[in-house]
């Protein structure tokens, strides 16, 4: 995940606090997920899986999905 300046937390409300709490742990469960995603298609590719029907998993293109894919997830570098 990207590291942000952010602002101290003592200036928020305390509904504010939490509202912020909520937006890291999401950030944090997509960064989690986008990782297992890029796992899960690497070792199908591995399996010799087609793009195709990786692609008509996800709902995308084969293009696209190879496009996306086909480097190291974000903040990865293998």
């Amino acid at each position: 995940m990207v590291d942000v300046m952010v602002r101290p937390r003592s200036v928020l409300s305390e509904t504010g606090q939490e509202l912020m709490d909520q937006v890291l742990s999401a950030a944090r469960a997509t960064t989690t997920a986008e990782a297992a995603l890029h796992d899960a298609v690497g070792h199908a590719r591995q399996a010799q899986i087609p793009w195709a029907i990786i692609a008509a998993a996800l709902g995308v293109s084969r293009q696209a999905a190879q496009k996306r894919f086909s480097r190291p997830a974000p903040g990865r570098l293998i």
